[in-house]
């Protein structure tokens, strides 16, 4: 039986989303793939930030028109995160890092600190439906990019499933992507058959109910991302 990986979500293991905790926490559970989210503030600085824009005192601020220092002074109780700061524990512990980009503007920077931390060999790029992911794979051709599978591609086939696996495959063929990320609620057995034909790995996210992680374990997906990291682990490695 194949064995899946695990991705932890960001914020797993009730920790603050997008914190060094989580990584930690995602890690020590037994996670295979580490996951963050990635946005750039107005100085090109990496922080792992999930929303485009913060409350402050001030008013609602948006991360993009933010330096780094900025963004800071209005986060103290919650400090926002450089995505630097999180890659030792990446490396040391030879996990893979989930590299959720929220945003164009953030990809080029994003690529300057992976290089600069020779991180490419631990790093996977999602958050990419196709025309960001042929984006960044005619910039960054080395990457390894998952394509999202669109929701909104979805919701225009729902009376033919058919045509949303055939669209979403070809996408992702067209967009050179190692593989295909979706909402378990739109992943069905004939998207990985289809997928499974073309050397297309599928991954769901965000499985946290133990019944529906059976599910998926039993369909034999390529990862399944979850908060609940170790219930996963422990029901995967009791297939084994």
């Amino acid at each position: 039986m194949k064995r899946p990986l695990i991705t932890a979500h960001t914020g797993c293991m009730n920790t603050r989303p997008n914190s060094i905790e989580s990584v930690i926490e995602g890690i020590k559970a037994g996670a295979d793939i580490i996951e963050v989210d990635i946005r750039a503030t107005k100085d090109g600085v990496i922080v792992l930030a999930h929303d485009e824009h913060i409350s402050t005192e001030h008013g609602v601020k948006r991360i993009a028109d933010l330096s780094v220092e900025e963004l800071n002074s209005f986060t103290k109780d919650a400090p926002i995160i450089k995505l630097q700061e999180v890659l030792p524990f990446i490396r040391e512990s030879h996990r893979i890092i989930n590299l959720d980009v929220k945003e164009d503007l953030a990809i080029d920077p994003m690529i300057k600190i992976i290089e600069e931390y020779n991180m490419k060999d631990y790093s996977i790029i999602t958050g990419c439906e196709k025309d960001r992911a042929l984006h960044l794979k005619k910039h960054y051709p080395t990457y390894q990019v998952l394509l999202n599978a669109s929701m909104s591609l979805f919701n225009q086939s729902k009376e033919n499933y058919a045509d949303f696996v055939k669209e979403t495959y070809q996408d992702a063929i067209a967009a050179s992507c190692c593989g295909i990320n979706i909402n378990y609620h739109l992943c069905q057995e004939e998207l990985l058959n289809v997928a499974a034909r073309r050397c297309l790995p599928v991954l769901v996210w965000t499985v946290d109910d133990s019944h529906v992680m059976e599910k998926f374990l039993d369909m034999g997906v390529h990862s399944i991302t979850t908060q609940e990291v170790r219930i996963l682990t422990e029901l995967r490695d009791m297939r084994i």
